[in-house]
């Protein structure tokens, strides 16, 4: 992940970008009237960039329950010492941004700010140890943004979780049973992501299967649709012309933190209207296979990811490509804690529109490589070398830079939404442009953080060749509360 990108997910970070990191959420220890010192408080598990996978748990006993915080997260339902019990989380983020040129000055611009709101509330109601349900309710609002507000920018007052999930014991481990509407990321979240840069998170509707051993190894399967989602409120809905199946394993090789980890990932995806450029739209039946590795060898960490995708588009064949590699270093006995990094990305673009054959690469639902960028992975290649520092332990800062080169002159270039927004017709040179990137963010307290991003993508070769060739800047404040 680049540091712009894992800046939307350092919003839940006390970590050094870009691993995709967690808050710790406290529970502070409230004054004894005695003399006799109070049971300390268990190490509460940190805020998840999927809030369903918090487990409170742990604060049945009620000694751990002495905050405010913490007798929030765990309810008994029935009194004390019950087996059923409730509990309840949020979050608010207030957004004020500034977008020049987006799409590099073609289209409806916005160029006097906007402003942002993302409110979500959500309850978990635990029947023993064996089932629960969860709900969450968004609510996301753009204000002033002229430039258009997809759902992914405005999607008022919606069901945006909704599931119940069953637990047992098979075997030497615990299989999971989840059905119901769901936020699903997995792996580095690069095919699956639950769009946490963008003003509304995406989830879908579907049925899922996991399995984990202690041994390290897990496994599941999964099954559903994409939703189709709508500005106002209470409109969201199964997507039927978008359907999805598939299968994961994983199997960390060794012991300890640093060890690797190996991921397989399969997905079938079948969508009835997919955009490709020089291509009338039409369907898109694709397979696709991801084998990812990550893991540390202190003080360098890696990953590696592979995608090979095949399939129909319409009546062509399918035979596209992804791969994408990140090392870093990180300098532990140093001030201020530098990591550096270098992170590449390749995705493949069409050939020739008239070989019978499609080679442009289909993200799916992918995370960006930059947050507040029009650049998607199709048709790209993306050289990035990023570091970050820690002033102190509450302070993060990043900043990055990248060349940017479409992979084929015969594929157009494509917007993270899948939109093409040149076409290959436009011009002939391989070179896009150069982008540069910083952010900063500082945690007031556990559970308020306030980060400043700035984006700026010079044009290039390519985009000159177009006529439409301004420069796209990006600049953003987000102030986050969560509990």
């Amino acid at each position: 992940m680049s540091i712009a990108a894992a800046a939307a997910a350092a919003l839940l970070s006390h970590a050094p970008m870009p691993v995709i990191a967690e808050v710790e959420a406290p529970v502070q220890t409230a004054p004894s009237p005695s003399s006799v010192a109070p049971t300390p408080a268990a190490a509460p598990p940190p805020f998840k960039l999927i809030n369903y996978d918090e487990d409170y748990a742990y604060l049945a006993d009620p000694a751990k329950r002495n905050s405010t915080w913490a007798r929030w997260k765990h309810v008994p339902v029935g009194g004390e010492g019950s087996p059923v019990w409730a509990s309840f989380g949020g979050e608010l983020r207030l957004r004020a941004e500034n977008r020049e040129n987006e799409r590099f000055g073609r289209g409806l611009q916005d160029g006097d700010g906007d402003f942002q709101t993302r409110a979500r509330l959500w309850s978990e109601l635990n029947l023993g140890s064996s089932l629960r349900a969860f709900v969450d309710i968004q609510d996301a609002r753009s204000f002033g943004l002229d430039s258009g507000t997809p759902p992914a920018e405005e999607n008022r007052t919606d069901l945006h979780q909704a599931f119940v999930e069953g637990e047992a014991a098979v075997g030497d481990g615990v299989l999971r049973v989840r059905v119901g509407r769901q936020e699903f990321g997995v792996g580095g979240f690069r095919l699956f992501d639950m769009r946490e840069g963008a003003n509304a998170r995406n989830a879908m509707d579907m049925a899922r299967v996991i399995y984990d051993r202690p041994d390290g190894w897990s496994g599941g399967a999964f099954a559903g649709y994409a939703l189709r989602e709508g500005n106002a409120s209470w409109d969201d809905a199964t997507n039927y012309d978008y359907r999805l199946y598939g299968a994961m394993a994983s199997r960390v090789l060794g012991a300890g933190p640093t060890a690797p980890k190996l991921e397989l990932l399969y997905a079938n995806t079948d969508r009835s209207v997919t955009p490709f450029d020089r291509q009338v739209a039409g369907r898109d039946d694709r397979d696709t296979l991801s084998v990812r590795l990550t893991g540390k060898v202190a003080p360098w960490d890696y990953e590696v990811e592979a995608v090979k995708q095949w399939g129909s588009f319409r009546d062509l064949d399918i035979d596209a490509w992804f791969v994408t590699a990140v090392g870093g270093r990180t300098f532990a006995g140093v001030k201020w804690t530098p990591r550096i990094a270098v992170r590449v990305d390749a995705g493949s673009g069409d050939k020739d529109p008239n070989d019978g054959k499609l080679n442009s690469f289909n993200p799916l639902f992918p995370q960006p490589a930059a947050l507040r960028t029009d650049l998607g992975f199709a048709n790209m290649v993306l050289v990035q070398p990023e570091v970050t520092v820690r002033p102190t332990p509450k302070l993060t800062l990043g900043a990055n830079t990248a060349g940017l080169w479409r992979q084929s002159k015969e594929d157009g270039l494509y917007a993270l939404s899948g939109l093409v927004i040149r076409s290959a017709t436009e011009g002939q040179s391989s070179y896009v442009g150069w982008r540069t990137g910083v952010f900063a963010r500082y945690a007031l307290t556990p559970f308020v953080s306030i980060m400043g991003v700035a984006n700026y993508t010079k044009a290039g070769d390519f985009l000159k060749e177009t006529g439409t060739s301004e420069d796209q800047s990006y600049l953003g404040t987000f102030l986050t509360f969560r509990f």
